[in-house]
């Protein structure tokens, strides 16, 4: 008698077959195939169905985020006020740049928002697969959901810095007088800008977080790019600073466009150029395909390394 006996390996997607004989001298004789996994798009059905793995892997991510500190908690606000307030001192006071007919350290903090809402979340996401990676070698479950997951403690700061905002306004409410938000309808388009801010920072993590797991000089490069990219994102400048010759080149950096909009939602400021935000968008999705395309090609072999 003879028994086909059939073992699906959930870590590097890979199919164990043999042959088991009733002779129980004869050793069972195993065959390695490959199995192609998951359609991509059935990666996001399958990832919907793990969809509670997210609060377990985001609490597991807030656990580390300020352990063996002295000061723990009280990183939340200093982390985001600290550079508020040197950034001010330095540009606002002591290099005088423009901010466009409001107070530095507003236009400053309402432009870190959308840039914190992508810096944070990109660099939390990035370390997905770093920080479970011996829960990857025990257990199978949908790895998309590990750059989503960790991105959370990335919402600290611009949550923070939010606060520190409406805190501000209020304050020159009562100092100058002058309510500098824009109290209209168009407020309320800053936040889908800061959901498609989100997207393009996961966007960019599912390709990151697999290569970070193996080596740490990922970690390094996005925190240099990243400092080179907010210099040529309008955040610590308005976008009317950059002479007109060359000011088309800027709303070729989809941050650029996401960070003016918002801005502009927030003061009522005059918008980027008609195509800028469309422009914007077209290049995330090509982002967003191309890395979840690459994911799914490379996710089995980077766990099948960790």
């Amino acid at each position: 008698m003879v028994r086909d006996v059939s073992c699906r390996g959930r870590r590097g997607g890979t199919r164990l077959t043999g042959h088991a004989g009733a002779a129980a001298h004869k050793p069972a004789k195993w065959v390695l195939t490959k199995d192609h996994g998951l359609h991509p798009f059935a990666r996001l059905e399958e990832a919907w169905r793990y969809r509670r793995l997210v609060a377990f892997f985001a609490s597991q991510a807030f656990s580390v985020l300020y352990r063996r500190t002295r000061l723990g908690w009280i990183w939340v606000p200093l982390r985001p006020l600290i550079p508020l307030l040197m950034g001010s001192l330095i540009y606002g006071g002591l290099m005088n740049v423009p901010s466009t007919g409001v107070p530095y350290f507003l236009m400053l903090t309402v432009g870190s928002i959308p840039w914190n809402c992508f810096d944070g979340p990109w660099g939390w996401g990035s370390r997905g697969f770093e920080m479970n990676r011996d829960l990857i070698a025990k257990l199978y479950f949908p790895r998309i959901i590990l750059p989503l997951s960790t991105m959370v403690p990335g919402f600290v700061e611009p949550t923070v810095n939010i606060a520190v905002a409406l805190g501000a306004f209020a304050y020159y409410r009562v100092h100058d007088g002058v309510w500098y938000i824009d109290w209209s309808p168009r407020l309320l388009f800053a936040a889908p800008l800061m959901f498609v801010i989100l997207f393009f920072a996961f966007s960019l993590s599912l390709v990151t977080s697999l290569y970070q797991v193996r080596a740490r000089d990922v970690r390094f490069f996005i925190g240099y790019m990243l400092g080179f990219w907010m210099y040529l994102t309008p955040v610590i400048y308005p976008v009317t600073q950059i002479p007109i010759t060359w000011r088309w080149l800027v709303w070729f950096n989809p941050m650029a466009a996401l960070v003016e909009e918002f801005k502009a939602a927030v003061f009522g400021w005059a918008r980027p150029p008609s195509w800028a935000l469309p422009l914007s968008l077209t290049e995330i999705a090509i982002v967003f395909a191309l890395a979840f395309w690459h994911f799914h090609l490379m996710e089995s072999q980077t766990a099948d390394k960790v």
